[in-house]
């Protein structure tokens, strides 16, 4: 695969998040079969960064399906976006990365993630 489509996804600061995933052969219907591989997905403010802002939790969950999750608890999130900062929504890029077990190593999709400030106090 070469270049990877790229979702938006849109979340609030201090809400819990779920990015669920299935990897699919071409045809979107056959299961790649994870098994052996680690997933990793992580968050940079710009696509130049030296270092992730966070890294997500979870990754694979049913390898034979090819299925997972990514997550943030609800205060992980909240510190992407602190409420003293006036700041009313933060930008981030990310890639979903898989390792098998023979090394090869997928970058399978991509997302911008905006985090909008949560309005409960």
């Amino acid at each position: 695969m070469a270049c990877v489509q790229f979702a938006s996804l849109c979340y609030i600061a201090g809400d819990t998040v779920n990015i669920d995933f299935q990897y699919l052969e071409d045809d979107g219907v056959t299961p790649i079969d994870l098994t052996g591989a680690s997933a990793e997905m992580q968050l940079l403010v710009n696509i130049d960064d030296a270092a992730a802002t966070d890294d997500l939790n979870g990754g694979i969950t049913v390898p034979t399906t090819g299925s997972g999750r990514f997550s943030l608890t609800a205060a992980e999130s909240q510190l992407l976006l602190p409420i003293v900062t006036g700041n009313t929504t933060i930008d981030f890029i990310s890639h979903m990365r898989f390792t098998f077990a023979d090394t090869t190593v997928r970058t399978v999709a991509g997302a911008n993630l905006e985090f909008k400030q949560t309005l409960i106090r």
